[in-house]
């Protein structure tokens, strides 16, 4: 009887010391309540600055290629252009911009390749007629209106019409230029456009509404945005507005492809499609 009593005190001694050093060890240990506000405002900051960080970083670049190119309208056309590729409605590279804000006398049509960082071509671009002879500055989807008309396209198939090898358009923007089918809006080449035109007179010439270009430069612009790439016609107006320039979307697209939010500073060795994936 004396032996189990010296051996069971002792036991239980023991298994109380254990049962407190673990009690204490825990309580040294636990990493508390989540703070869950502290953690999602956070969070939040993040998704709201990874568009404007890689926005940022995608413009540096390409402004070293394209000086003339307004930050706005690039924004805007790279935000649309993210918005049609996270709807899964493009996945060409090719993006490209015609800024109608700009006299017609200057090289306002950039053809840009994302994924090369390229700028493939910087050219002159024809207004329609109805929207201002010297500038753009009435748009309008009415048929026979003879104005250009602002927004986003996706480009469609050739063809050969009375202006020859030409490019139709397929307007996205309800209200703005989804009538361009039925309109005949097209890409196609035109006498009045191109630098020559320049030597006798301070403009280049305008359409019935049809983002004209030059002639001998008709075949080359038509191979490299042909099927489904993103056109996107600027100009100053007050009324436009877009479903595609939605910076949410473009955001969760982002996030989607980057979960690791320490990525949403691009190197500068990173390509514009990289970017872009990023977006």
């Amino acid at each position: 009887m004396k032996l189990r009593k010296s051996i069971l005190v002792p036991s239980i001694i023991f298994l109380f010391l254990a049962i407190v050093i673990n009690t204490s060890w825990r309580s040294i240990h636990s990493p508390g309540p989540i703070n869950h506000k502290v953690f999602n405002k956070k969070k939040k900051i993040n998704r709201g600055s990874l568009l404007s960080n890689t926005f940022e970083s995608v413009y540096e670049h390409v402004q070293k290629l394209a000086p003339t190119l307004d930050s706005v309208v690039f924004r805007q056309a790279y935000i649309g252009y993210l918005n049609l590729r996270e709807q899964g409605k493009t996945d060409s590279p090719i993006l490209t911009i015609a800024d109608l804000s700009i006299h017609s006398s200057k090289p306002r049509l950039w053809i840009i390749d994302l994924e090369r960082d390229s700028l493939l071509l910087n050219t002159f671009v024809a207004h329609g007629r109805g929207s201002g002879i010297q500038e753009a500055r009435l748009f309008s989807d009415r048929p026979n209106s003879n104005q250009s008309s602002l927004g986003f396209y996706l480009t469609g198939e050739t063809y050969q019409g009375k202006h020859g090898r030409s490019l139709k358009l397929d307007g996205l923007d309800r209200g703005f230029n989804t009538n361009a089918r039925a309109r005949g809006i097209v890409l196609h080449g035109a006498w009045y456009v191109g630098a020559n035109i320049l030597k006798g007179q301070d403009r280049m010439g305008v359409s019935q509404g049809c983002p004209a270009v030059s002639e001998p430069l008709k075949d080359k612009i038509i191979d490299l945005i042909k099927n489904k790439s993103v056109l996107y016609i600027y100009g100053k107006s007050a009324k436009y507005q877009s479903a595609y320039l939605n910076e949410q979307t473009a955001t969760q697209s982002l996030m989607a492809a980057n979960m690791d939010e320490s990525k949403s500073e691009i190197p500068d060795s990173m390509s514009l499609a990289e970017a872009g994936n990023l977006l």
